[in-house]
């Protein structure tokens, strides 16, 4: 009986090992919808960072999980170890974060108004007083935080769909104007009909942004190298120009 348990016991333990690798394979990465960054998980295009992410890791035996929240909640939970990693993050959203030597995009900041409105940026004095809309716990850039913080009155969305809810603010003139990146908010508001009411005022330099791990999870620091290996061959075979392609973009290097 003795020897029948400890077999039993062994064959418990392999099993519980395998399914702890397994498991450890899948690497789950979480944000906000930011398309065309990231989009809806499952669908046709699911964003170019996904695309990303997936074709260099799934080569490697990880299966890639991705899910929408809140920017807040998935920079909440990545840290509590709940998810591996977020998507599209500058490194001014989460300088705790384990960032990949190599972008796995750009970012262009711009600020939009309504198309009917005259104002016109000259300096940050050209911010004061103004009523900015912004999402919570987003990075736009140490000088334009500073300029905002100095002259303007930021308000602040959160929730599933925080962009939808600052356009439809700005509509109606609950607000005088919004940060966002000139790609993501673009693709909003054609998906939202609102592409014709807004108009990009100013544009400021561009980021990288990338795919940044769980500060806690020891693989970490291995998974970025991964991607920053990854995206090297990605430029060099094609493949990466080709996921672009599909969002009517080009590789932000060229």
């Amino acid at each position: 009986m003795r020897l029948r348990f400890g077999i039993l016991g062994i064959v418990c333990a392999s099993f519980l090992f395998t399914q702890q690798q397994a498991e450890a394979k899948t690497i789950t990465f979480a944000a906000d919808s930011w398309c065309p960054v990231n989009c809806a998980p499952g669908s046709e295009r699911p964003g170019y960072m996904v695309e990303i992410v997936e074709a260099i890791l799934e080569p490697k035996g990880y299966d890639v999980r991705y899910v929408n929240v809140n920017w807040s909640r998935a920079l909440l939970y990545a840290r509590s170890g709940r998810f591996d990693a977020v998507l599209g993050a500058l490194k001014g959203d989460a300088p705790d974060f384990v960032f990949p030597a190599e972008p796995q995009g750009e970012t262009e900041i711009g600020i939009f108004v309504p198309k009917s409105s005259s104002w016109q940026y000259t300096s940050e004095a050209s911010l004061k007083d103004k009523r900015i809309g912004l999402i919570r716990d987003y990075a736009y850039g140490e000088e334009l935080e500073r300029h905002i913080r100095l002259q303007a009155h930021p308000t602040y969305a959160g929730g599933e769909h925080p962009l939808k809810i600052n356009m439809l603010q700005l509509k109606v003139g609950r607000i005088d104007m919004i940060v966002e990146d000139v790609g993501v908010f673009r693709h909003t508001a054609r998906e939202l009909g609102l592409d014709k009411e807004f108009r990009l005022a100013k544009t400021f330099s561009r980021e990288h942004i990338y795919a940044a791990f769980s500060p806690g999870n020891p693989a970490s620091t291995r998974l970025a190298q991964m991607l920053s290996t990854g995206m090297r061959d990605l430029r060099a075979n094609g493949s990466l120009r080709l996921i672009m392609k599909k969002y009517a973009l080009d590789d932000w290097r060229h």
